[in-house]
């Protein structure tokens, strides 16, 4: 089956090292496309003209021609880079967008109207309040984007080894068919499931009705009852996905002061260069401290995050 991936280019350090990121992991995946986008600000003004040009505050055709001109160039570039890596150019597409200052929407709207399976786009290795102040893409795209799963990468990302956290949600087992949808029939890569509880959490409690929108009755009735539930639902999406056994692993349970942070530091322990998360509808009720999908992608560095809504 085809998959699309979105990738936002912009000519950035950042950029390239999330198109070494799909070189790595996908180069050899004959049904895994990719969508190269980029975005230059410009529109209609609605401000009469002046009689100096000079003075005026109103993009110039020839500046518009300029970032066509710059767009199309980190385009191409990031076409080579591909190339070079062994990705045939008809798994690859272009697009330029026009876009007002909100980046992050217009990279949206695209996703939706494109039908892709996931938008990636590189991070620039800001903390939390540089982001609060200057704004960023993927922050922005983090808060807004819920109804495409999101991929953000950090710095270089040396593995291609997954961390998936399960935490016996419907949004966790979720994150989990993402991945097979991925993955699908991989055996060169090793996936470890992990539940890392905080110290004062309480143990969730699901209703199994919550997950028969997607999964029958039989089949949650089978794979997510009983004590085992937490992981058996999970392992059988992947072996179902034709991942094989040997390169699932089921790590021990812990508990950490905070979810994120053990999370993180198990990640890194397995050598995982990704790790994939569910997340919480909008609108639901998050911890003291926010949700643990929030504070992962302040804190996740040289790594990979997927954030399934």
């Amino acid at each position: 089956m085809k998959k699309e991936i979105l990738v936002a280019v912009d000519g950035s350090v950042y950029s390239n090292q999330a198109l070494s990121y799909l070189s790595t992991l996908f180069k050899d995946q004959a049904d895994i496309y990719f969508h190269l986008c980029t975005m230059i600000t410009g529109g209609a003004s609605v401000m009469t003209s002046v009689a100096d040009p000079k003075n005026s505050l109103i993009p110039s055709s020839s500046t518009q021609n300029r970032k066509n001109i710059s767009a199309n160039r980190y385009l191409h570039k990031a076409i080579e880079k591909l190339n070079r890596s062994g990705i045939d150019s008809e798994r690859i597409k272009t697009s330029v967008h026009v876009s007002g200052y909100n980046i992050a929407r217009t990279i949206q709207q695209t996703a939706t109207k494109e039908l892709v399976d996931s938008i990636l786009v590189g991070r620039q290795g800001l903390n939390a309040i540089s982001e609060m102040l200057m704004g960023s893409v993927s922050a922005t795209l983090f808060q807004k984007c819920r109804n495409t799963p999101l991929w953000i990468i950090d710095g270089e990302v040396e593995s291609n080894d997954f961390m998936v956290p399960v935490n016996g949600s419907p949004n966790s087992l979720m994150a989990v068919d993402h991945l097979c949808h991925i993955l699908e029939k991989r055996d060169d890569i090793q996936i470890f499931l992990f539940h890392c509880s905080s110290l004062f959490s309480k143990k969730p409690q699901y209703n199994i009705e919550l997950f028969h929108n997607k999964w029958d009755k039989e089949w949650c009735d089978k794979y997510l009852s009983g004590d085992a539930s937490l992981f058996n639902g999970p392992r059988q999406l992947l072996l179902e996905a034709g991942i094989p056994t040997s390169q699932i692993h089921i790590l021990p349970k812990v508990s950490h002061l905070e979810e994120a942070r053990g999370i993180i530091r198990e990640a890194k322990k397995q050598k995982c260069g990704t790790i994939v998360m569910g997340r919480r509808a909008a609108g639901m009720a998050k911890g003291l401290f926010g949700g643990v999908s929030d504070r992962t992608i302040k804190r996740v560095q040289d790594m990979a995050l997927w954030i399934v809504g």
